[in-house]
């Protein structure tokens, strides 16, 4: 057990399904204080419940990401009940499968306010509450799509590319306040993005993707998260061989990646 964990407050966003309800497992499994939220409290009680969460230890909040203008009052508010956690996880977030010329501009909004606009804005109405007081970790997820773009993925690749400049230079600008920034990158983890996925039209694929389906296991996935948080990485990439490859030959063979990703099979 690592106590950087030890009875401090993490706030996960996304908190419902996938990576995020295994990251409130696991770090609850540490003695963390887990806030777990998402667009449905219901189900975030329903999961709760599930792992056997004592009351006391956790908390459940609603939080749409995509109404991204809401946001700074669930950050005021969920600060002044919880105090400043030691962390917050950002992993809400939705994914997309269409091409570009197949997906239409709500569509794009969509992805981009909920993946973007939403972590951005709950990190920016914290930092006047947290700067001089007390020290912060943010672990963001992003994606290897936000390291390079791949077919049917434009408007998610563009939220994912998006939240690596805005940390980044967070990261610059705050680190030494306090303000600590994990960019973390998954590749393919086996969970149901692929089946809540948005096509051009807004609706959800309903389709588990065969890369996805044979991907990493998402315990793996969160316990590499929560390690590079309590051991200050700055980045890290959880990936197969596959992802990895192709970020090394985008570094140092542009050209042929290129070529590659243009047969690349990413469904």
């Amino acid at each position: 057990m690592n106590k950087f964990y030890q009875g401090e407050w993490v706030w996960i966003t996304g908190a419902s399904s996938g990576i995020g309800k295994e990251l409130v497992k696991q770090a609850y499994n540490q003695k963390a204080n887990v806030l777990l939220a998402s667009r449905k409290p219901k189900d975030l009680e329903s999961i709760a419940k599930e792992l056997g969460l004592a009351k006391g230890k956790y908390a459940v909040e609603k939080l749409d990401l995509e109404k991204y203008h809401d946001v700074s009052e669930f950050a005021k508010r969920c600060l002044k009940k919880y105090g400043i956690p030691k962390v917050v996880i950002h992993n809400g977030g939705i994914s997309q499968r269409s091409l570009t010329k197949e997906t239409n501009l709500t569509t794009i909004e969509k992805i981009i306010n909920t993946n973007f606009y939403g972590a951005a804005e709950l990190t920016r109405a914290m930092l006047p509450e947290v700067l001089g007081k007390k020290e912060i970790h943010f672990a963001v997820i992003s994606s290897v799509a936000g390291k390079l773009g791949s077919p049917l993925r434009s408007a998610y690749s563009a939220s994912k590319f998006a939240l690596v400049g805005f940390f980044h230079a967070l990261r610059a600008e705050e680190e030494k306040s306090g303000v600590f920034v994990t960019m973390v990158y998954p590749g393919f983890i086996q969970t149901n993005i692929s089946k809540n996925a948005l096509q051009g039209d807004g609706s959800s694929t309903g389709k588990m993707d065969a890369v996805i389906e044979s991907g990493l296991p998402v315990q793996l996935c969160a316990h590499r998260i929560l390690h590079a948080v309590a051991n200050k990485q700055r980045e890290v990439v959880i990936a197969g061989f596959k992802e990895k490859f192709g970020l090394f030959l985008q570094t140092f063979f542009p050209s042929l990646f290129f070529k590659m990703i243009q047969k690349a099979k990413v469904r």
